[in-house]
């Protein structure tokens, strides 16, 4: 299974990501590896003691821009992150990723993947709030673009069935989206999982 967190800037994608791969639900570091040339990812391989082995896509330090959006734009070259996917889909339970890099992948992970997608989104007022704490210089038209790209792809109707929207502007909130998360990385069956809090 591929697990797709997307999201307009400042949504709290790795901040999620962060808390999904924290003390909280893991109890020793990730294995840092590198399966591919520029494609830098972490292996987990007994995640919640459930036997599942996951790959997260990227690496994650204390940088604002980490994981994948770390990654060099050689790996959307046509057919090098497809072939990257298609080798460790064999070697991995659970693939996760988040971020903007890969955002115009996820069409064709759903079309050959058994494939979740989950867009954060916030309101304005709260994702300048964020921008404000961040300093962001992010050129305001590459902004307004991805609030295009999200919009368009919260009303495709052969995505429709991948997608679930997310709202994220509390701690409440982001709290139901790590639930969310966990529970789809815990097994292929969700609604068996009961008890798990944040």
């Amino acid at each position: 299974m591929i697990i797709a967190l997307i999201g307009s800037p400042a949504v709290g994608k790795s901040s999620i990501i962060r808390a999904l791969f924290g003390k909280e639900y893991v109890d020793k570091p990730p294995n840092l590896i590198e399966p591919k040339p520029l494609f830098k990812c972490a292996e987990y391989n007994d995640y919640l003691f459930t036997g599942n082995r996951v790959l997260l896509l990227g690496q994650y330090d204390e940088g604002t821009f980490s994981g994948t959006d770390s990654w060099s734009y050689s790996v959307l070259a046509k057919g090098s992150f497809e072939s990257f996917i298609e080798e460790q889909s064999k070697n991995y339970d659970k693939i996760i990723f988040e971020g903007d890099r890969l955002t115009s992948k996820v069409e064709w992970l759903t079309e050959n993947y058994n494939t979740k997608v989950f867009i954060l989104t916030v309101t304005s007022e709260e994702e300048q709030r964020r921008q404000d704490v961040r300093g962001n210089l992010q050129n305001k038209t590459w902004i307004a673009g991805r609030h295009t790209q999200m919009n368009n792809m919260l009303t495709n109707f052969f995505l429709r069935e991948h997608i679930t929207a997310m709202p994220n502007n509390t701690p409440e909130e982001q709290k139901e989206i790590i639930i969310e998360l966990v529970e789809v990385l815990y097994a292929e069956n969700p609604s068996t999982i009961t008890g798990i809090t944040v």
